[in-house]
């Protein structure tokens, strides 16, 4: 019986031992958000049909930052409206590109993100597409586009659901993919900020791809100035 009790009470104290290394393990866990956060920049752009488009889209340098508070800023005009409008549309603009989307001036585009606590695959990427050097230039894109006058703004807000976020080499490269679980929806706002739809483009033809980031230590206004000064 004594033997018995002894035994028990080993049985206990493993499993509470077990138990308290695997909440400590769990508490310990960095959340994916947290993994998110700090400036990221692009080493590849991966279209659909396989093709690395990173220097089509980059103007100099596609980058990120994303803060804790889940606002993003990101010089990811040309991207957003490659992935938004498609291949045909976005050459239409490429040579004017440079001019809608001037991050010399580190003035960036922004935006916010959205994503569940703990461990998660997906997240809400909401990305605000407007000209950088004044409020006219995005009228012109869109005009360019064939853009109906009716839906003509200065700022649309381009938000797309549950895209894919994975990360590799110890947490220092991060992989979204946009893919056939990705839903969108584009907005304006009113004069009190409220969202209101924009229909201006069908949310259905989206570019799928795979974009892979690459953690940086500097400032995004660091990487972006050394990438413009790379330029010259």
């Amino acid at each position: 019986m004594r033997k018995f009790m002894r035994k028990s009470l080993r049985l206990l104290v493993l499993s509470l031992v077990l138990s308290t290394i695997l909440t400590s393990c769990k508490e310990d866990e960095v959340q994916t958000k947290e993994k998110m956060e700090g400036c990221w920049t692009a080493t590849s752009v991966i279209n659909a049909q396989g093709q690395d488009i990173t220097s089509k889209v980059s103007v100099p340098i596609v980058a990120f930052h994303l803060s804790s508070d889940g606002t993003i800023i990101s010089t990811a005009g040309p991207l957003i409206t490659y992935i938004v409008y498609g291949d045909s549309k976005y050459t239409e603009v490429a040579s004017q590109i440079d001019q809608i989307f001037n991050y010399a001036t580190l003035s960036f585009n922004g935006g916010e993100y959205f994503i569940g606590s703990d461990e998660q695959q997906n997240f809400t990427l909401e990305m605000k597409l407007e000209g950088i050097a004044g409020t006219k230039t995005l009228k012109t894109m869109l005009q360019l586009f064939g853009i109906e006058s009716s839906y003509l703004e200065f700022v649309v807000y381009h938000k797309f659901l549950n895209v894919g976020v994975d990360f590799a080499d110890n947490y220092n490269t991060m992989i979204w993919t946009i893919d056939g679980n990705t839903t969108a929806a584009y907005n304006k706002k009113d004069t009190q900020g409220n969202y209101l739809l924009w229909n201006g483009w069908p949310v259905t033809n989206f570019q799928h791809c795979t974009i892979r980031l690459t953690k940086q230590s500097k400032d995004i206004r660091d990487v972006v100035t050394a990438a413009e000064a790379s330029k010259k």
